[in-house]
């Protein structure tokens, strides 16, 4: 829950927010776009000190501290602790990698997101535009009112899910009125609700020369997070026994895969999990798309708040992520998961182009 709340929080709330509202509700909104627009385009360093809360049936389960150290530069430490295991977890972000140490370990774990456009480069206003903008089909929008918290002036949103099966459920939120920094936040779905309120932010931090520094014990290894999957070229015949299923390949002549399929294994027991990555091209060896197989999930669908549309694929139920570009599907126990990377190619193209698909044994 923690990550989709993350994930929410750098990536939505925009245009047309609170349309068909009262008079008193309808001058907030223009009040609310007039500040969006005019609110510095710079990056703001902070100090903050956060806690996450975490309830079934009304009684508290979980409480998680955090700490945020944020430069002017970008450069982020978070110190997150669980007060049920007493657990500390450290995470810095240089710009190039994320490095990940939790107290008492032999082992940190390291990221590589050199080149990524993370939502920490990005200003509160463009944080807090994005996620609306991901979520205005998914919710309905309004202004509660106005709240005092801390020594913030922040607008009281709430977001109601237009989904029964909604993962995320709905949301709150108290964003202050000047920065459009969100000092508190809660998900409410049907089996848990999740409050994150700050209790402390500076914004005009002044930070020690090392705070930033990674400082680990000399014992710890450092590992790449690529690392922990194991991950192999194969061939047709090798992937299926990884997978244990025949499974389907595009039947055009102006596709083709790479000759060595990615397989990966990671996870152990219950949590094992096994896929096939075929990248495809077309007659010019130009990338077109990735087709990923592994065993279908006996979930229900769970909403991320982002767009969806709803297709068929082959006679079957399909899901389209715009924003990942995305198409997937369930056929036969597989789900095959299809990631467009040429932005010249349309998604109808390819729904067009699976009906052909063939079965790799043939």
């Amino acid at each position: 829950m923690k990550t989709l709340k993350t994930l929410l929080i750098s990536s939505t709330l925009a245009f047309g927010i609170l349309s068909g509202c009262t008079e008193k509700t309808a001058m907030a909104s223009e009040e609310i776009m007039t500040n969006i627009l005019s609110t510095s385009k710079e990056f703001q360093a902070y100090y903050a000190e956060s806690e996450t809360k975490t309830f079934q049936d009304g009684k508290e389960t979980d409480l998680i501290t955090m700490k945020e150290y944020v430069n002017n530069e970008g450069k982020k430490k978070v110190i997150t602790k669980d007060a049920k295991t007493n657990k500390e977890t450290t995470a810095f972000n240089d710009g190039k990698q994320i490095l990940t140490y939790e107290a008492g370990s032999k082992e940190a774990i390291s990221l590589n997101v050199e080149g990524v456009d993370l939502p920490v480069y990005q200003t509160h206003k463009e944080q807090f535009i994005n996620m609306l903008e991901s979520m205005k089909k998914n919710y309905k929008k309004e202004v509660v009112g106005e709240e005092k918290i801390l020594d913030f002036d922040t607008y009281h949103l709430k977001l109601t899910t237009k989904k029964e099966n909604s993962i995320l459920g709905d949301i709150e939120f108290w964003v202050d009125q000047k920065s459009w920094f969100i000092v508190k936040s809660s998900f409410t779905n049907a089996e848990m609700r999740v409050d994150t309120e700050y209790k402390k932010v500076d914004f005009n931090p002044v930070f020690e020369k090392d705070t930033f520094a990674i400082d680990l014990p000399e014992d710890v290894v450092i590992t790449p997070a690529e690392n922990m999957t194991a991950t192999r070229s194969g061939s047709i015949e090798e992937a299926k026994k990884v997978i244990e299923k025949d499974f389907l390949l595009f039947n055009e002549p102006d596709l083709s895969f790479e000759e060595e399929i990615e397989i990966s294994e990671f996870g152990e027991k219950e949590l094992a999990h096994k896929e096939i990555v075929l990248n495809y091209k077309d007659v010019d060896d130009g990338p077109l798309f990735s087709l990923t197989i592994f065993k279908a999930l006996e979930t229900e669908d769970i909403d991320l708040g982002m767009e969806t549309a709803n297709m068929k694929v082959r006679g079957n139920k399909a899901t389209y992520i715009e924003e990942l570009r995305n198409l997937s599907w369930n056929e036969n126990g597989l789900t095959y998961s299809i990631l467009i990377e040429n932005p010249d190619m349309k998604v109808e193209e390819i729904v067009k182009k699976a009906e052909n698909m063939k079965l790799s044994s043939k």
